[in-house]
């Protein structure tokens, strides 16, 4: 699903003008501006047009509410494929840091933030800012409701739970496991940052599916996955995991052995495992793992509510978590062998759920 500019949230367009003010500030000599969204096409956020003096360049760009290697990989296809009217596709952030923005020029990838760190190489002209620092006021620096690890669990409810979304607050939190008081902050959250919008009757939708799924999946790492860690351990055999009975312990794969198991185009190197506890002695004796700190077994807490519509069309069924989780895992690991593995996950499972 391609990004429209017509859904760009309140929060996206005081990111983008941000950018603009900051883009003056740090060139001293040049201006920026916020192009009016209804006249770019499709595959654009919206677009900057700078006056390099005298000489007029317009931008498209894609806003993120964040810029990190996670978030980053996630649109990279998109930032090196869209181009408008022969310009590429700018990434505009809250803050971009040096080690990204190097990896961005490396790329030949353009960027703007909201500190004035840039890179713009066309005809017209080359600039490269580096090194300003993050300033704690930035705009989009702050958590919102929905960007914390129970609202992370609200949105992965909403995410893979089919009409989730458009029921009373109070099922939402059933269905969620978060309190209600939560689900309220971060519905009403989604809503105001525009990843929600409500149809004149009363039903909740996701106006941009891939930038939701973005937006979870680019969080995940930091702050949902760190907190679900129950265990590690090493493993007698390295195929151990294939013909395991994960359904017999109410555990499922995640990360790279699922993949392995519903694409086969992926050697798992890493085995993720999701459950409702740490495993016990009968599960170890029987998968043959022992404690370790450094083991390529992880153990993480299962966070979702159960029945959950896993989404496969893989008969029979196979003990691995929703898609979107798998599609997580794939991209925190930040290895680049498993980002062809992610898009394929994503086209065939992922982007459609709520097309």
């Amino acid at each position: 699903m391609i990004s429209r500019p017509d859904v760009l949230s309140i929060t996206g367009q005081q990111i983008l003008a941000g950018a603009c003010r900051a883009f003056r500030s740090s060139t001293r000599i040049y201006k920026a501006k916020p192009v009016a969204a209804t006249r770019i096409g499709l595959g654009a956020d919206g677009a900057i047009q700078f006056d390099l003096d005298g000489k007029k360049l317009v931008m498209p760009v894609h806003v993120a509410s964040r810029a990190n290697r996670a978030n980053v990989l996630l649109v990279s296809d998109r930032l090196q494929s869209v181009s408008v009217d022969g310009r590429p596709l700018m990434l505009v952030a809250p803050y971009v840091d040096p080690d990204l923005a190097m990896d961005l020029i490396d790329r030949n990838i353009p960027f703007l933030d909201a500190v004035g760190n840039t890179f713009i190489r066309e005809p017209e002209a080359t600039i490269m800012i580096m090194g300003r620092p993050r300033l704690p006021w930035a705009t989009g620096t702050q958590t919102s409701r929905s960007t914390t690890s129970k609202g992370l669990q609200v949105m992965f409810a909403l995410a893979t739970q089919p009409g989730l979304a458009s029921e009373p607050y109070r099922k939402i939190a059933e269905a969620s496991g978060a309190a209600l008081s939560t689900v309220n902050q971060v519905v009403d959250d989604l809503l105001a940052r525009g990843l929600l919008v409500t149809r004149r009757n009363g039903e909740r939708i996701f106006p941009d599916w891939q930038k939701y799924v973005d937006e979870w999946v680019s969080l995940y790492p930091t702050r949902l996955r760190p907190k679900l860690a129950l265990s590690t351990y090493a493993a007698a055999s390295p195929d151990w995991w294939r013909a395991f009975d994960f359904f017999k312990f109410d555990a499922r794969l995640g990360g790279e052995a699922a993949a392995d198991l519903v694409t086969q185009e992926l050697k798992a190197v890493r085995v993720t495992i999701y459950a409702r506890q740490n495993p016990g002695a009968d599960f170890l004796k029987a998968a043959r793992l022992r404690p370790s700190p450094d083991g390529e077994v992880e153990v993480l807490a299962s966070f979702w509510r159960e029945p959950a519509d896993y989404e496969w069309d893989t008969p029979p069924p196979l003990p691995v978590v929703h898609p979107l989780l798998v599609y997580a895992d794939l991209i925190a690991s930040g290895d680049s062998r498993n980002l062809s593995v992610a898009k394929h996950l994503y086209e065939r499972y992922v982007g459609n759920l709520h097309a």
